[in-house]
């Protein structure tokens, strides 16, 4: 009897500590089916190859389909805009720039645009530019190999500039970043959204972070310009720090949240990069364990896969191909949505949604099963929990 209560008295320990990551865990909405996603991210200005590499992979994804005869989808996070040939940096980060209104980039659309009405590509805002102007000329001055890479405009991949200047919400000219003018967030999310709009002919819904750094000023303006769903790794970074990398601040998101700034939020958790190694079984195990959770599966993709010097495109797009087919097979039930649709989802509920007690709590226990000091606490009070039942079996014969 007092082994059972001491076990219980732990238990409520544990849980009162733990409460404020058990808390969005349990909020979190858990689907019915299963989920994939592929998300796309730097497609629109760059290589004039994009068209052919796009429509390698809609060919690819056209060839699938799920139960309810849905194709895979995959996001494609869209730069509107980047460098042109000019005499100077000013000018080409500026007046110069060449815009996806372009007529040498009219092919790129076209094939955006075909996978859209063939109903495997969901275009998503990336940004204007995958860069701050103003930012890139400072570094300009400073760094010789930036200098190089713009001499290249136009139509430079963007992949190629260090990882702190493809941050475009942040000033990472000199390292740590420093904070932008909240009049030059604004300017900027509003000029981006009117592009998209010129672009595409409507307003983008989901907007996808550069390098996944940005603020609540630029959440809130994002919402602001109307749109309606923002994609994030489950947590916002604002800055960079003296070693380049995004800085943690403790601000973190769960699929289905309403933010502070009214925006939606979704989670992407898991990559498949196919030029680093992602194959059929990393994404297999990601939706396994996605799946356990109640969660959808949103695989981060980059164009460098399939456009530039490293791309390995046959291979890259025979691996989703690979995947597709492998997925369906472990998980007949297997849904293919877009995020935007997703997002849906998650506000209306409905047949996606599953609302079950029993189905809430499987799916919080493998949420809270991760490596690290949670798995450590629960396996002990699990073990505790056995042995106490045990002894109490042992006293009751």
């Amino acid at each position: 009897m007092y082994g059972l209560l001491a076990v219980v008295f732990f238990w409520a320990v544990a849980i009162y500590f733990l409460r404020r990551e058990i808390a969005p865990a349990w909020a979190e909405p858990c689907l019915r089916h299963p989920v994939l996603v592929f998300e796309g991210d730097d497609w629109g200005y760059g290589p004039l190859e994009q068209a052919d590499a796009l429509r390698d992979i809609a060919v690819e994804l056209a060839r699938h389909r799920d139960l309810t005869g849905r194709h895979p989808v995959m996001t494609l996070g869209v730069i509107l805009a980047g460098p042109g040939a000019a005499g100077t940096p000013e000018e080409a980060l500026g007046a110069a720039r060449v815009t996806l209104e372009d007529a040498r980039l009219e092919p790129v659309c076209a094939a955006m645009a075909q996978g859209v009405r063939a109903g495997v590509f969901d275009l998503q805002l990336h940004g204007m530019e995958h860069y701050h102007p103003a930012v890139l000329t400072r570094a300009v001055q400073m760094d010789p190999q930036v200098r190089v890479w713009l001499a290249g405009a136009p139509f430079v991949e963007t992949e190629q500039l260090p990882s702190p200047l493809q941050s475009r919400w942040t000033d990472a000219s000199v390292l740590p970043s420093k904070a932008l003018d909240e009049g030059d967030i604004r300017a900027r999310v509003a000029d981006e959204v009117a592009m998209f709009r010129q672009c595409f002919g409507a307003l983008p819904e989901v907007v996808v972070p550069p390098t996944f750094v940005w603020n609540a000023c630029v959440e809130r303006a994002w919402a602001e310009q109307g749109l309606a769903v923002l994609v994030t790794p489950g947590e916002r970074y604002e800055t960079r720090g003296t070693d380049g990398l995004p800085v943690d601040t403790g601000v973190y998101y769960r699929n289905g949240q309403r933010c502070a700034s009214g925006l939606l939020a979704i989670v992407r958790n898991d990559y498949f990069e196919p030029v680093r190694g992602h194959r059929t079984e990393r994404g297999l195990a990601g939706l396994a364990a996605k799946w356990a959770q109640r969660r959808p599966l949103l695989l981060e993709t980059h164009r460098s896969n399939f456009v530039g010097a490293s791309a390995q495109r046959t291979e890259s797009v025979r691996a989703i191909g690979d995947l597709v087919s492998a997925a369906l097979h472990a998980q007949p039930g297997l849904r293919f949505l877009t995020v935007a649709e997703l997002a849906q989802h998650y506000v209306r509920g409905g047949d996606l949604i599953d609302p079950r007690l029993r189905t809430r709590l499987l799916a919080l226990l493998h949420r809270l099963d991760r490596p690290g000091r949670r798995r450590k606490i629960f396996g002990l009070l699990a073990a505790l929990t056995m042995a106490a039942a045990f002894a109490a079996l042992v006293a009751a014969v």
